[in-house]
């Protein structure tokens, strides 16, 4: 699996939550040189809280006594949101050298979790340059791409095992479950049993710490949209707010659970072949719900009127923050998920005339 450094910080920047109650009194101080700004501020967020602290520079430093219960990542971020991640843990007394205006750190040193990931970093980021520029010579009408394509399993497979190494020997560190928790919600196609091996891998610690936990909840996620596994129950409100469906009452019946919104072109497309799926089958024991993760009910409701889809549409409204994605991995949407009459997944993402086909084969033509 390739572990992309940069798109592995793309999403987790973003991951807000409370799980810290607040701090009894600070445990690890930082203190930020800035090379080429004597003046200002920046932001420091630990990626396991929702607001971020401010850092006031005077005369070329920034300092700043915080608390952290275990390492965890956090993030330097300067007005325009340009970042440097890095890891923090109790008692650490770190000194960072930073050019602000290109944000770049030039020296680190105090955080041992750091270290660990600076691990992965060393090994990892001259292999990425060299996909890069692969990637870039693919571009060319006259490239060799059998020769490019060697090239690039066997820079895969470097990554890969780099990855698996650097799992294995620091098995046990927080910083280990943060890696493994971004690179699976890096990969939309990732499959349980590479997720579950990766988990497996942990131990002690790492299996218990913020992101140890988090990794535990995506797994079952992962297996509510996997083929062979029990879709998770759940109940949501139609658009009116005065009627309520849940998933096990439609039992006995053949359900594509489809996860859409207004907004999504792709799902808008699928309309048609979701009418005729419908039309054909409804009547031998098909059934569709549609979960919609618009957040403004307004649009959900006129989608609703615009398309005149015959079925069953719900949703809470809260867009990806719907109970429904603390029960299923849908990090993108349309997705939808192919129920037998007991509730197993049967087949995932069927799109145009795929469904029509799988239901012949279930249900006759």
């Amino acid at each position: 699996m390739k572990c992309n450094i940069i798109a592995l910080f793309s999403f987790i920047c973003f991951f807000q939550t409370g799980l810290f109650a607040n701090p009894v009194k600070n445990n690890f101080k930082i203190e930020v040189t800035v090379s080429d700004e004597k003046s200002g501020y920046l932001l420091l967020k630990n990626l396991t809280r929702p607001l971020p602290d401010t850092l006031k520079i005077i005369d070329g430093v920034a300092r700043f006594d915080g608390y952290t219960v275990e390492p965890t990542p956090h993030i330097l971020a300067d007005e325009a949101n340009k970042y440097q991640l890095f890891f923090i843990g109790p008692n650490d007394k770190i000194k960072v050298t930073l050019k602000k205006k290109e944000m770049v750190v030039t020296f680190l040193e105090g955080s041992p979790s750091h270290e660990i990931f600076r691990g992965l970093i060393v090994v990892q980021e001259p292999l990425q340059q060299i996909g890069g520029s692969l990637q870039e010579a693919y571009k060319n009408p006259l490239a060799n791409t059998d020769s490019l394509n060697q090239v690039m399993d066997k820079v895969n497979k470097k990554l890969r095992d780099n990855f698996y190494a650097f799992l294995k020997k620091n098995s046990s560190s927080e910083v280990t479950a943060f890696v493994i928790y971004s690179a699976i919600n890096n990969d939309r196609n990732i499959k349980t049993t590479i997720a579950d091996t990766m988990y497996n891998i942990l131990t002690g610690k790492a299996k218990t710490c913020f992101y140890g936990l988090e990794l535990n909840k995506m797994l079952s996620k992962l297996r509510a949209i996997e083929v062979g596994y029990m879709a998770p129950d759940f109940t949501l409100p139609d658009s009116t707010g005065n009627k309520k469906y849940t998933l096990s009452s439609f039992r006995g019946k053949y359900v594509l659970i489809d996860f859409w919104a207004s907004w999504c072109g792709p799902c808008k497309a699928e309309i048609p072949f979701l009418k005729n799926a419908y039309a054909h089958f409804h009547q031998k024991g098909f059934e569709i719900i549609s979960v919609s993760l618009d957040d403004k009910k307004e649009k959900w409701t006129a989608a609703l009127k615009q398309y005149e889809m015959p079925w069953i549409h719900i949703s809470d409204v809260k867009g990806f923050g719907s109970i429904v994605n603390d029960l299923y991995h849908v990090p993108s949407i349309p997705k939808t998920l192919l129920l037998d009459k007991t509730g197993k997944i049967i087949a995932t993402d069927l799109r145009g005339e795929s469904l029509d086909l799988k239901l012949q084969e279930l249900l006759g033509k």
